[in-house]
């Protein structure tokens, strides 16, 4: 499955002293943002459709291998 990155905004003073006391216990904020999301997931989208986002997670890295590569248009080639 693909990660993303995800990007907000948040007072830089405050998340400076986050970090400093997450690290202060060996934690980092990453894999407390990470856990986070993971049981909003859980949480929040049904656990029956849970397997079905997985599986088609899955198949996509499978169907990119086969398509054939697109050929790219160069200006010359019109």
């Amino acid at each position: 499955m693909k990660n993303l990155s995800v990007q907000l905004p948040f007072n830089e003073v405050k998340l400076n002293a986050l970090r400093h006391f997450l690290e202060e216990k060996n934690v980092f904020l990453e894999d407390e943002l990470e856990q986070f999301l993971t049981g909003l997931y859980n949480r929040t989208v049904p656990k029956n459709l849970h397997g079905f986002f997985e599986a088609e997670a899955a198949k996509a890295p499978e169907q990119a291998r086969l398509r054939p590569a697109k050929k790219e248009k160069t200006a010359a080639s019109g």
